[in-house]
């Protein structure tokens, strides 16, 4: 069984841990303070653990997702999933053209922005899977 790990938003921990019920306790990643860069924090933090993880992105931070997997696939430790709330599409090519290297689905709220209305848009043509369902629901599903 994998271990859910909620990564923070660009300015505090992710809040969506905190309106969700799993049977599992997750892995709740601390925010960086400002001084540090936010990947180089995450991917730190995710290091000390060796458990499968299905990463959880809210907002904006998605864009980061490639990188963050880079470096699991780094430790050996590739993650087993993505979850993209109301993302803001990672790039795809680059430095990570090999991402994703696991499932993901991108999880559109009723808070979603124009960005995640688009993000969603450009997911389905990636063939990920897009849905409306609770982040409580997707979650549970795991």
């Amino acid at each position: 069984m994998a271990t859910i790990a909620f990564l923070p938003e660009a300015d505090c921990i992710n809040t969506v841990a905190a309106k969700v019920k799993l049977p599992a306790v997750p892995l709740i990643v601390s925010a960086p303070t400002e001084a540090m860069r936010w990947v180089t924090h995450v991917a730190s933090e995710l290091s000390h653990t060796g458990d499968s993880l299905v990463l959880v992105f809210h907002g904006e931070m998605s864009i980061h997702a490639p990188a963050i997997g880079f470096s699991r696939r780094s430790l050996r430790r590739p993650a087993v999933g993505y979850i993209l709330i109301d993302p803001v599409m990672p790039t795809i090519g680059g430095d990570y053209g090999d991402w994703p290297d696991a499932p993901v689905t991108v999880v559109i709220t009723q808070d979603a922005n124009d960005l995640a209305k688009e993000a969603s848009l450009q997911s389905r043509l990636r063939g990920w899977k897009v849905t409306t369902d609770s982040v409580q629901e997707v979650l549970a599903a795991l």
